[in-house]
């Protein structure tokens, strides 16, 4: 797939998704890259534009993407996984995560404030248990006005003689993103197995009563869909690190709360995929209310790490049911969808580049949508970071036709903040 690498406009071309996901090379059908079609001038809307969604009328749309960015935060340590929203007062606010390295025990999780995303609040620690790794925040706007986030804590033990866990939370804030109370664990299990555990003879942890040790985790946003909450989370046994191919693979789950966040059930996402296949960092976007799409990483083989395109599957239920995952041609981490008040869909994610088995490079990148997730454009880069880790972008529309768009740097060295400008016709 071809990478727009221009910093300047960056015009409509779309691409159709032809095939389920391939993976492993045991899958039934792969992308077909002669079946991308590219217009480097506008996308015409499908007859086919989504029912129920008439704003879903964008003939096409060009993006600025500035050179420059603003620092969120420039403070010593390792920051990453940023989300924004912007408050019923009209003030942004962005969450993200710190401590000495991308893991490590001290993680905490900060927030800063801005009136117009180019001038920020110097942060502010919202949630830190000191005994554990808190990471990976995402926050939405209530109907009510209020502040909910999700994110997961993470136990590392000394050794691999017992099992690795991470575990999701979820907690609300006042309408002004402070005074985080009340958090809730929203799947089921302990962080401590140092007593109580084994690895049974399939080579999975199991606990002192022979059941499994599962671990949750989240990168993105709550959705609110007739008076639930709705985390797209996913889920999985904890890694075997000494015969990573004997864990089972993780899988999506929508975690629902009729409740307030009390209490929480999982619904699994039921969509075809190739069984060698990781699920994991699924980002969750309602574009109407039946028409519900999903944008998840993968990874194929025997780690979770291992290559893996990005995929989606869309429901047209409410998400009752799911379309088999089809590949979006290229490889992504950390997804986040975003719906625009004209209609057209952005998925921005951490993009990677590989050579055989390795990742060799990295950019914060974005495709869009004009007709509900039917097809999508070309990969639009918004920084490149060359070999270091960066990315997990979040992102917010702005008013004047402007998204915001936050993202921690090369490395780890800090949080950004882009303002991308659009025209659309």
């Amino acid at each position: 797939m071809q990478i727009i690498r221009k910093t300047l406009i960056v015009l409509a071309c779309c691409f159709f998704l032809t095939s389920v996901v391939s993976c492993g090379g045991s899958s039934n059908s792969s992308n077909d890259d002669d079946s991308i079609q590219n217009d480097s001038d506008s996308v015409e809307t499908p007859d086919d534009t989504v029912e129920d969604d008439p704003s879903a009328s964008v003939a096409s749309i060009k993006f600025t993407i500035p050179e420059e960015a603003v620092a969120v935060t420039d403070f010593s340590g390792h920051f990453a996984f940023p989300d924004v929203v912007k408050l019923k007062s009209g003030k942004l606010m962005v969450v993200y995560r710190t401590g000495v390295s991308h893991t490590d025990a001290g993680g905490a999780i900060l927030g800063s404030f801005s009136d117009d995303g180019i001038n920020w609040s110097e942060p502010a620690i919202l949630l830190d248990d000191e005994t554990i790794d808190d990471r990976d925040p995402s926050i939405t706007v209530l109907s009510d006005g209020r502040v909910a986030m999700n994110w997961f804590k993470y136990r590392y033990p000394a050794d691999y003689s017992e099992p690795w866990v991470h575990h999701l939370f979820f907690a609300v804030a006042d309408k002004n993103g402070k005074n985080f109370t009340d958090e809730v664990q929203v799947d089921t299990g302990v962080f401590d197995y140092s007593e109580n555990s084994e690895m049974n003879e399939n080579g999975i942890w199991v606990d002192e009563n022979g059941d499994e040790v599962t671990v949750a985790a989240s990168s993105s946003s709550i959705v609110e869909h007739e008076g639930k909450l709705i985390i797209p989370g996913y889920f999985g046994n904890a890694l075997n690190w000494q015969s990573m191919a004997k864990t089972p693979k993780t899988r999506v789950v929508l975690y629902e709360s009729a409740d307030g966040g009390k209490t929480w059930t999982p619904n699994e996402v039921k969509a075809e995929i190739d069984a060698k296949t990781w699920l994991q960092e699924p980002a969750l976007l309602k574009v109407t209310e039946k028409r519900w799409i999903l944008h998840v990483r993968t990874g194929v083989g025997a780690s979770p790490s291992n290559k893996g395109d990005l995929v989606q599957s869309i429901s047209e239920d409410g998400g009752e049911t799911w379309s088999p995952y089809k590949s979006l041609g290229f490889v992504a981490h950390a997804p986040e969808l975003l719906k625009l008040e004209n209609g057209v869909i952005i998925s921005s994610f951490r993009w990677l580049e590989w050579e055989g088995s390795k990742a060799t490079s990295e950019s914060v990148s974005m495709i869009y949508s004009l007709d509900g997730g039917e097809t999508w454009s070309d990969v639009i880069e918004i920084l490149n970071c060359g070999a270091a880790e960066c990315g997990y972008p979040g992102m917010v529309e702005l008013p004047d036709n402007k998204i915001l768009v936050v993202y921690y740097t090369p490395g780890g060295t800090g949080i950004e903040s882009k303002i991308i400008s659009f025209e659309a016709e």
